[in-house]
């Protein structure tokens, strides 16, 4: 009788312990969503920005802006490879993870190769995007680690939305730090570097 007791609260144990898990992954399923699209907007950013460098050399935000965004995507990657071992591995360079990044994204780069403003208004366009995801990303995640790496990334995207609205119909150097740098203090060093 008592193996008979043992048996059955060690299977309501280990269904209750699935149950657990099951509800932590379905839980967890928007962070890990709102993460992925935040991996594809860095990778967007910097391709968009470092393409239309190319036409637009004379451009200083198409050159110095594409080196934060690689910042931004590593630190996003660190985290990712941290808490999602199991999700294949994603490179700056590579193919975007949703297909409406990559329509997003040829949109853009049609546009801003036509002239030196709309180029910066594409900037404009993937930064205020930015801005916009990344405050609903924070609405929804309770990791205080992830939480911080994305109120840099918005510091850094409201430093690119100046320096790409500062320009647009002028010739001036633009506003803000054109280089996005990630405010390292609220950042933790493990995973922003």
């Amino acid at each position: 009788m008592q193996s008979i007791h043992t048996l059955i609260l060690s299977t309501l144990f280990i269904t209750c312990l699935s149950w657990a898990s099951a509800q932590s992954l379905q839980k967890d399923a928007p962070t890990k969503d709102a993460l992925m699209q935040q991996l594809d907007e860095e990778r967007l950013a910097y391709q968009l920005y470092t393409s239309l460098g190319e036409i637009y050399p004379e451009l200083p935000q198409f050159q110095n802006i594409p080196r934060a965004e690689s910042r931004h995507f590593q630190a996003l990657k660190n985290y990712f490879v941290q808490n999602y071992p199991e999700i294949e591995q994603l490179d700056l360079a590579g193919d975007f993870i949703h297909p409406s990044t990559q329509a997003l994204y040829d949109r853009l780069y049609a546009e801003g190769k036509t002239s030196p403003q709309a180029a910066l208004n594409a900037g404009v366009q993937v930064e205020e995007l930015d801005i916009k995801d990344l405050n609903a990303a924070l609405a929804i995640t309770q990791d205080e680690t992830l939480r911080a790496i994305y109120t840099n990334l918005r510091t850094g995207s409201e430093h690119h939305l100046a320096a790409f609205s500062g320009q647009r119909g002028g010739q001036g150097k633009g506003r803000g730090n054109s280089e996005g740098k990630m405010n390292r203090q609220s950042c933790p060093a493990t995973r922003c570097k």
